[in-house]
């Protein structure tokens, strides 16, 4: 995954306020970077979904 993926994952993750929106962060950004979802790997899909986890925790943690 590249560093791209990544950034848009984190940007879009941190507005996230439930699981079901981390899932749509991350398919949301593959979709956006034009990426067929079929040829995602199950480990690539993985760490898309931990980084989402961290950005969102990330951002949650902070003080408003």
């Amino acid at each position: 995954m590249n560093e791209q993926i990544r950034k848009a994952i984190r940007q879009r993750a941190r507005r996230a306020v439930s699981n079901d929106d981390l899932v749509h962060a991350v398919f949301e950004s593959f979709r956006a970077q034009q990426i067929d979802l079929r040829q995602v790997s199950l480990d690539d899909m993985k760490s898309a979904l931990v980084e989402a986890a961290r950005a969102a925790r990330e951002h949650n943690s902070l003080p408003a």
